[in-house]
């Protein structure tokens, strides 16, 4: 699941051999990213043109620009994350020499297209990280690399002043064993960072992690305005079986949405609200009794919440999303379900969300023959449509406030190795 979120993740390379080998229907919670094995153990498409009837008349009902991205020159992956209000995606990829590095490319503008490397903290990362990378709309790019500090993962900051910054990890600050750490999400206004630090390299579900923020200081250094970036745990209070913490993204009001996971199979999802000063409240997010597990990936300003719910077994994904009941968001609504779309689709996640309302996500059969991008809204709760991006199959992350999702896509439209991912964007109405 996001748990894959994560589902998402990032995965290092020994969990994802096991994850591949496992059943997708039960089992270990992988998150989003974890899932995502089934389209590259597809079997190959006869050609590029989607093979569901009702998949190929939503595609030829498209009315949206479609932008085709491919991969880094002379690399043979890329895998989407993220898009801002400006038109500038950011992806994960492999450069030539096969290492794992943090992308972008911006939409529009003279450089359109251009693939644009960000660099490394210097360690050698190599593997599948699906897209665990994001942006905001100050152009601050958040993620991770691997360091020299025996190559493990670490929380990375970019910006076009700075170059790539190491956000460091809570072995900085009093928990000698959580040495590695995630980006996974910055809000809108750059101001705030969260994630995750583990111990050693802490892949989805390989170990223990706690959740954290990092906070900005701007201090001055040689003349020039330098942020620096303080980690700090978050709230886990009340959570005591909880071991494994996966903080997703941040609004601009300072509301964090993730999940957790217990070693027994224990599984919530969850909301951090800031508090006056300085910290934040932890609560569960409300699920129901056929479907006590909930994977929240992602909130919008108004406080809305994007994500699926699941039985205890993870056999089945429902779309769904959570709105504030209240003006101050302490209290919210049980999980509005939304529809899966015809075509053979049984199950469904929902990721990115705008201010629009606007959902993009992910749907795929139980076998796995049919798998894609899709999109919903908060407004109509009996609305679905499959995105209809060329190639095989696809997903979709996130999606910006002028209606352009980012998309993972692969097949005879992206190459005829079945095992290649290319990056790409579409633009709905």
């Amino acid at each position: 699941m996001k748990l894959m979120r994560i589902f998402v993740l990032v995965l290092c390379a020994c969990f994802l051999s096991v994850a591949w080998a496992q059943s997708q229907s039960v089992g270990l919670r992988r998150g989003k990213h974890a899932i995502h094995n089934r389209a590259l153990n597809s079997q190959p498409k006869a050609n590029g043109s989607p093979s569901n009837r009702i998949v190929a008349d939503q595609t030829a009902a498209r009315q949206g620009k479609v932008w085709e991205l491919g991969t880094y020159p002379g690399g043979t992956w890329a895998s989407m994350g993220d898009i801002n209000d400006f038109g500038v995606a950011v992806a994960q990829g492999d450069l030539p020499d096969g290492s794992t590095h943090n992308l972008s490319v911006p939409l529009f503008g003279r450089h359109a297209g251009e693939w644009i490397d960000l660099g490394t903290l210097g360690g050698t990362e190599s593997g599948w990280d699906e897209g665990l990378v994001t942006i905001s709309d100050t152009g601050l790019i958040v993620g991770h690399s691997a360091s020299t500090d025996q190559n493990r993962p670490h929380a990375i900051a970019w910006t076009e002043m700075s170059g790539i910054v190491d956000l460091s990890t809570l072995a900085d600050v009093g928990y000698p064993t959580y040495n590695s750490s995630y980006a996974a999400g910055v809000n809108k206004m750059g101001t705030l960072i969260v994630g995750w630090s583990g111990v050693e390299q802490s892949c989805l579900g390989c170990a223990p992690t706690l959740p954290v923020v990092w906070t900005p200081t701007v201090v001055w250094k040689n003349g020039q305005p330098v942020t620096k970036w303080k980690i700090r745990k978050l709230d886990t209070a009340g959570f005591a079986v909880i071991t494994k913490w996966y903080p997703w993204t941040v609004n601009d009001f300072g509301q964090i949405v993730g999940e957790g996971s217990g070693d027994n199979g224990e599984f919530v999802g969850v909301v951090w609200t800031p508090l006056q000063n300085g910290k934040w409240k932890l609560m569960q997010l409300p699920a129901v009794a056929d479907y006590p597990a909930s994977e929240p990936f992602n909130i919008n300003d108004r406080g809305e919440i994007s994500g699926d719910i699941e039985p205890a077994d993870g056999s089945v994904w429902l779309p769904a999303f959570w709105k504030p009941l209240d003006s101050s968001r302490k209290t919210y609504s049980n999980p509005i379900v939304l529809p899966v779309p015809e075509g053979g689709f049984a199950n469904c996640y929902t990721d990115g969300i705008n201010e629009l309302g606007d959902l993009t996500g992910e749907c795929w059969a139980q076998d796995y023959s049919v798998d894609q991008a899709v999109r919903w809204t908060t407004k109509d709760t009996t609305f679905s449509q499959v995105l209809g991006f060329p190639g095989d199959w696809s997903w979709s992350f996130r999606v910006s406030n002028d209606r352009i999702a980012v998309v993972t896509y692969g097949g005879d439209k992206c190459s005829a190795d079945d095992y290649i991912s290319c990056g790409g964007a579409i633009q709905f109405h």
